[in-house]
């Protein structure tokens, strides 16, 4: 059965019925359903409703006197949005839902954008290719919204080398303005068969697995008064320096390598002291937060060294932490020394 976008539609194993919105590739379609959720099924689950064309008409565009009462209806907890049972933590997810969640190495997958976050968002995304970048799909998400970016087959996530997203902030009114922000994301089905890097919810009886993308707040950690006071100071230290014997010098230098290194432990029971009431994903934002202000305090102050212990757990505050270090210009990181730390541990390398 072919079907086209405007169509009235019943789903044959759910009691949904709305309209299609989009024909997509391998015979899908994207259908919006009476409370302007999306749904993306194969055809062959699909029955067309037969009517006329002004009730198509009317049924894609609801009256504006109606608007109100489609809004006020209880929604099931199987079609309530993934952003709905998110706590406020200002940051922008990447939602990966499987299809057919009994099939996790064959099913395709559904990529979504969560804006999660107090701005609104004009974002980019792109496929990953090995020299170039394939454009997907771009536009603008309001604060508190999601949006559907597609539905990948397992043979196309194989085809190309992740995803690029890319983001600009803003709000209505005076705001203080963010930075320009880039996230790679790369993700298979086997990811939600061993799944411990990732946080899991449970969204219309899917399988679903958020990966942050952006959490914001950060950047106002950074004193850039103190920092270029911070530059000056060491212009004026390698002035006088050029002036003492070189014995004095190699002595001074030695010093200051020393008495610039730091460790920084992120465990959350090291940073709050009741932190009990603080769900998941409130946890890692605090510790990511921290770990960049002690990063830019380093950048700084001029360290030579420091250490995150992180612990090992489920790797999710590990990951994150050495995704954010490739952002950094000048650093090396690795794993801290085993056998004081473990595997629980990252050192940087001021370069």
């Amino acid at each position: 059965m072919k079907l086209l976008p405007g169509e009235k539609v019943r789903f044959l194993n759910e009691a949904i019925e709305g309209i299609v919105t989009k024909v997509l590739n391998n015979d899908r379609v994207e259908v919006t359903d009476e409370f302007g959720f999306t749904h993306t099924a194969p055809a062959k689950y699909l029955v067309r409703i037969e009517f006329q064309l002004d009730e198509r008409i009317h049924a894609s565009f609801p009256a504006e006197e109606n608007m109100k009462e489609v809004k006020d209806v209880r929604t099931p907890a199987k079609l309530a949005s993934i952003i709905s049972s998110l706590d406020a933590d200002e940051t922008v997810y990447a939602a990966i839902i499987l299809q057919d969640s009994d099939s996790p190495l064959s099913s395709d997958i559904e990529l979504k954008l969560i804006n999660n976050s107090s701005s609104s968002i004009a974002f980019t995304v792109a496929r990953k290719d090995e020299e170039a970048r394939i454009g997907v799909t771009a536009g603008i998400l309001k604060s508190k919204t999601e949006m559907m970016i597609g539905v990948f087959s397992q043979d196309e996530l194989h085809q190309f080398n992740g995803f690029i997203f890319q983001f600009l902030f803003f709000k209505e009114g005076i705001y203080k303005p963010l930075p320009f922000a880039e996230k790679s994301l790369k993700f298979s089905s086997s990811d939600f068969v061993e799944g411990e890097n990732w946080d899991v919810i449970r969204h219309r009886d899917q399988k679903t697995l958020l990966m942050p993308l952006h959490v914001q707040g950060r950047e106002a950690d950074v004193d850039m008064q103190k920092l270029i006071n911070r530059y000056e100071s060491q212009k004026e230290e390698i002035s006088k320096k050029k002036e003492q014997p070189e014995s004095k010098k190699k002595k001074a230098d030695k010093f200051v390598i020393l008495n610039k290194e730091k460790i920084v432990d992120l465990h959350i029971e090291e940073l709050l002291k009741d932190h009990n009431e603080m769900s998941n994903s409130q946890i890692i934002s605090y510790q990511l937060k921290k770990f960049q202000y002690e990063m830019d305090q380093a950048i700084i102050n001029h360290y030579y060294k420091i250490i995150f212990i992180h612990g090992v757990g489920e790797g999710i505050l590990k990951s994150a932490i050495r995704e954010e270090l490739k952002k950094y210009a000048d650093i090396k990181f690795s794993e801290a020394p085993y056998e004081k730390f473990g595997h629980g541990a990252t050192e940087v390398i001021f370069t």
